[in-house]
Parts: C-alpha cells; structure tokens; sequence
C-alpha cells in the first residue's frame, strides 16, 4: 500500500495573469499520498507536523504516481521523522564541533568536557575519543590521553579506509608530545588498514629517529621511498641517515 510523504520536483511560477512566468529552477513540493479503494493514488496537502490534511488535491492513477513523486527517504526531507540513530549521530556531531572549536581556541578544559558530552552519546565515537585524547594531552594528563587512544584501538570496526588518517593523525600528535611508543603503534595501525601508504611509513620513521631507534627508522624511509621513488620530503630525510 502507498501511503505516507512523497514530493515532486516542480517549477514554480511567479507573477500574476500577463505577468505569469515559470522559473527554471524546481522545487521539491511534498505531500501525503495514500493509494485508496479504487486503485488510484490520492494526493493530500500537508499541516506543518506532517500530518495530512482532509483536503485531496487530486487523485492520480499507479502510472502517474510512478513518474511524478519520490518517496521522502530519498533526499533530505524536512518532513521526514529522524531514527533514533539519526538523532544520535547528529547529537554527537554537535558535540564533536563544539570541541574542535574548543581546541582551537586552546581552551582544552571545555573541550574535554564537549568530547565527553559526545561519548555519553555514543562512546564508540572515533572522533571524539580523539579529540578528548588531544585536549588531555593539551592539559598534560597524559594518563588520561592514553585511556582515550587504547578504547579507539581496541575498537575492531573502527579498522576501516574512512578511518586511515585519524590514527595517521594520532600518530603525528603523540610525536609531537614525545610518546614515540605510541605514536608508532598508531601508525602500525594507519598501516593494518593501508599496507601501501608512504606517508605513514615516512612518519614512522621519523617517530623511530626521535625514540633513538634508527635502524628502525631507516627501514621505514627506505620503505616509503621504495613505495613512492619521487617522494621528495622522504629522500631529503634519508639524508639526515648518511
């Protein structure tokens, strides 16, 4: 059975009598449509808590129906009633933002607290365990930071391509901070998800150099550069090696 929100994209016209004009550009219109007794499809006006109206605008066969009007799922309808999930997620986006703002404006204690808000929404939240992770360190509790980057590696799902560069990232700011132990380790991550990425192994080699293991770090530039022959940051490193 047919029935719920549906739209049409149409042009919309403007004007009045001889100064009626059509516009070039369309407008997605949406109404209730339910398919009644008679195998056609009625076409009710929407109120504004997308409910339908008692007032049929007109009635269209299952023909008519099919060419003109999309389902609401299909774009972002401002009728459409959010999951649960969607609501979740775009609770926990909020929280991220205001922490990354938070962080760039160096004020680390209430962006811990916005990246915590986040994890009480959904504590697998990659992002938010970064950057909670980030503004400790910041704050130098280090202890703390580490709490946050064990939950993300612990967290089998998160080994996906989309997520390659946030442990590349972590890997980059632990150096910063002198955690090279860590700091490797992420990058191995970075590498579990991409085996063929010279950047990482051109960062890894860096954080070996600083921990005091060249050979370790020679492998890795040697790797990079055997990866990407005309990585130009990675052969001017090697030279650092001679």
């Amino acid at each position: 059975m047919i029935e719920g929100i549906y739209y049409e994209q149409k042009a919309m016209e403007t004007g009045t009598m001889g100064t009626r004009q059509t516009s070039t550009e369309t407008h997605a219109l949406h109404y209730w449509l339910k398919e009644n007794g008679n195998g056609e499809v009625d076409v009710y006006y929407l109120k504004p808590d997308s409910t339908p109206t008692a007032i049929v605008v007109e009635t269209v066969t299952k023909e008519g129906f099919e060419k003109r009007f999309k389902d609401c799922s299909t774009h972002a309808c401002e009728f459409r009633k959010k999951t649960a999930e969607e609501k979740k997620d775009e609770a926990t986006e909020k929280k991220i933002q205001l922490g990354e703002k938070h962080l760039a404006k160096k004020e680390f204690n209430a962006a811990t607290f916005e990246f915590g808000q986040a994890l009480k929404v959904d504590n697998q939240n990659l992002n938010a365990h970064f950057g909670k992770g980030k503004a400790h360190i910041a704050l130098g509790e280090t202890d703390k930071a580490k709490e946050h980057f064990s939950e993300m590696a612990h967290n089998k799902e998160l080994y996906t391509e989309e997520h390659k560069h946030i442990f590349n990232e972590l890997g980059i700011t632990l150096r910063h901070n002198g955690m090279f132990e860590e700091a490797v380790s992420n990058y191995k991550k970075a590498l579990d998800i991409d085996t063929n990425d010279e950047v990482i192994y051109f960062n890894m080699a860096r954080a070996y150099k600083e921990w005091g293991k060249s050979s370790e770090a020679l492998a890795n530039i040697q790797k990079a550069i055997k990866l990407n022959p005309g990585f130009t940051e990675a052969l001017d490193y090697l030279k650092t090696f001679q």
